[in-house]
């Protein structure tokens, strides 16, 4: 009984984190910052320019 409980407030815990993750659309705030990280990256690279 005590472990349906446990397991119970982990997936209400579970549910409550991936809730807040889709409101606040922190997945595609997330995104964008590697986004604009990886952009300097290759920005910054030497391009071979063959032609």
């Amino acid at each position: 009984m005590k472990a349906l409980i446990i397991i119970l407030i982990v997936l209400a815990a579970l549910f409550v984190l991936t809730f807040c993750i889709y409101f606040f659309n922190l997945d595609m705030k997330l995104v964008r910052k590697i986004y604009d990280a990886l952009g300097k990256h290759y920005d910054s690279l030497e391009k071979d320019r063959k032609l």
